[in-house]
């Protein structure tokens, strides 16, 4: 399945260089390609005065063969999928069962991380982690008591309540004032 992805895939890119030249080369009413290049606007080409037909019916052929590739890619790619994520054989695995001791040949991978938890005693641990100290747990608290406000009056500014937990700014510098006669 992997040669035929590969070789689609080479097809695919070969089809694609081509589609692109063979729509570059056609004569659009602005002249084509050749008007880029400084060329007449006669009849004189290299293929005859009646290419556009040849080239239409090209660019239709490519396109076709595009699209079918295209098709063919998406259908082999969703296969090899299918294939590299299908479940593994029915397999049951012991779990008493002791697995035994081998050396790991040179460039070998590491082994994977245990899936579960090791349990230790405490005096190992200590041992592992020296005679430090646990962290300290933080204290929590406690949130302040909302503050009752008075009913606003008419002409008074409305002072919103601030929700409980929500740190307070409070200046340390005082405002500066200017000096007397400035």
């Amino acid at each position: 399945m992997q040669i035929t992805f590969n070789i689609l895939t080479i097809l695919f890119i070969i089809v694609s260089v081509a589609l692109v030249l063979i729509v570059l080369v056609q004569r659009p009413q602005g002249g084509g390609l050749t008007g880029a290049f400084g060329g007449g606007g006669g009849t004189d080409t290299a293929f005859g005065g009646r290419t556009g037909d040849a080239l239409t019916v090209a660019t239709i052929t490519a396109f076709t063969i595009y699209l079918l590739i295209a098709i063919g890619l998406n259908i082999t790619s969703n296969t090899m999928l299918q294939t590299t994520t299908a479940p593994a054989a029915n397999t049951t695995v012991d779990p008493n069962a002791t697995i035994p001791a081998t050396t790991p040949a040179t460039g070998a991978t590491p082994p994977a991380a245990p899936t579960q938890p090791i349990a230790i005693s405490p005096e190992e641990a200590k041992k592992i982690l020296g005679n430090t100290a646990p962290a300290p747990t933080p204290v929590p608290t406690p949130a302040p008591a909302p503050v009752e406000t008075a009913p606003p009056t008419a002409n008074a500014p409305v002072e919103t309540p601030v929700p409980a937990g929500t740190p307070t700014i409070t200046p340390t510098v005082p405002p500066v004032t200017p000096a007397p006669g400035l």
